[in-house]
């Protein structure tokens, strides 16, 4: 139980969950859900940040992203989500290229 605990926060999940909250804040415009899936965020990215030490930051741009929506700059809310997606898909490719 434990392990399946740790690979959900840590792992796949918590990425995957971040970034379909950050969508849907966008979406709908709720800075709410953008803050969730910052907070979503920060184990992976703390997990990720021994690789890389700028990985901690990963969050910031979800929380810009927040600010942004609350001042109705939209595309600079997608703009900063940008961050996190390469991310995602960049260490997903690794993954799956082992």
């Amino acid at each position: 139980m434990g392990d399946v605990l740790v690979q959900i926060i840590f792992g796949w999940p918590a990425i995957i969950t971040s970034i379909l909250l950050s969508i849907a804040g966008i979406w709908l415009k709720k800075p709410a859900l953008l803050v969730t899936a910052g907070i979503v965020c920060i184990p992976f990215t703390y997990y990720l940040s021994g690789i890389r030490t700028s990985a901690i930051l990963l969050p910031l741009f979800q929380f810009g992203s927040a600010v942004a929506i609350m001042r109705h700059k939209n595309l600079l809310a997608w703009l900063l989500m940008t961050p996190i997606v390469i991310i995602a898909v960049a260490l997903a490719y690794l993954v799956l290229t082992q």
